[in-house]
């Protein structure tokens, strides 16, 4: 798929459509689930109203989700094609240089090197080639190829070819120093990937971690103490509202998948919105899991975590 270069109407077509996704959810809500939203609102204190259901908290957040989709896949189709031209660039160089130093013409020897280039970056040299042929000059359809993608990988290798071929006899020194200068930087890139990649794991641990921990909390202490309560004998033990805490859990294990995808994503892109994609996974696993202990929750949670028979209080003597 072609490199989509986010102009300023197609940052508006992207927020137009982000939004008009992010309304469905919400509409539904202001339409059929109006009912039940207003029975699921309790005031919790301080001015504070939470929403106990389940799925209609889920609604909510994948009306959030919906809203970082569009974003999210052009952003991350951009930074695949931007990391093929990356990976592509110094073996490009080395195979240009090396066809020219076996007699071959710079054009010809271009050609050749696009045909054996696999992903984007022989593509566009192919396109390069083809522009060539039909009458335009290489520095033409070079510059052409560098305003018409505007990609920093794509105008630093135009730069590059460009010299090359000012540089007449020289040409074979620029691109062999091209290659080794590319296979430098594609070398640091990767070892910083290699060393922030544990710290971008932090993140989705700590979300399981969290999620592992909600449903201990729930089935293991809130559960068994809601049972006690509403069973008889004359233990005072104040009644324990679980859906309440179902949704306080809920809303915080949607703060850290939101904030922890694009803390994830500035660690191991360097930009806030390349963690678009992994704020929608950890989301979507939030939703899952909610919907999962929702409805098959009190078995399996009960299966785990047995809850205890109030014992009865005998009258005394």
């Amino acid at each position: 798929m072609p490199y989509i270069y986010l102009t300023r109407e197609r940052k508006i077509l992207i927020a137009l459509l982000s939004l008009l996704l992010a309304l469905q959810p919400l509409l539904y809500l202001a339409t059929a689930g109006r009912a039940a939203l207003e029975r699921s609102k309790e005031r919790i204190g301080y001015g504070v109203v939470i929403i106990k259901s389940i799925r209609i908290n889920s609604v909510l957040l994948s009306s959030v989700i919906l809203a970082m989709l569009p974003y999210a896949i052009v952003d991350y189709l951009n930074r695949r094609y931007l990391d093929s031209v990356d990976r592509s660039l110094a073996p490009f160089f080395k195979g240009l240089a090396e066809a020219i130093r076996a007699g071959m013409p710079f054009l010809k020897a271009l050609e050749s090197v696009s045909r054996i280039t696999a992903g984007p970056l022989g593509r566009e040299m192919e396109r390069v080639v083809v522009r060539v042929e039909f009458g335009s000059s290489i520095e033409e359809a070079l510059r052409d190829l560098a305003e018409r993608l505007n990609i920093p990988s794509i105008r630093r290798a135009v730069t590059i070819m460009l010299t090359a071929h000012e540089s007449g006899g020289k040409v074979v020194d620029v691109l062999d120093t091209a290659a080794e200068m590319q296979a430098l930087l594609r070398a640091y890139e990767e070892e910083r990937r290699t060393q922030v990649a544990p710290y971008a794991w932090i993140v989705y641990i700590a979300i399981g971690l969290f999620l592992a921990i909600s449903f201990i909390l729930i089935f293991a202490f809130l559960e068994p103490l809601s049972a006690l309560a509403s069973g008889a004998g004359r233990i005072p033990v104040s009644k324990i509202d679980v859906g309440t805490y179902k949704a306080i859990l809920f809303v915080t294990s949607a703060l850290q998948a939101l904030l922890g995808g694009l803390i994830v994503g500035k660690l191991r892109s360097g930009s806030v919105y390349a963690g678009f994609v992994h704020s929608i996974i950890l989301s979507l696993a939030v939703i899952a899991f909610f919907n999962f202990i929702d409805v098959y929750g009190p078995e399996v949670g009960g299966a785990i975590f047995p809850v205890p028979t109030r014992p009865r209080i005998l009258p005394g003597p």
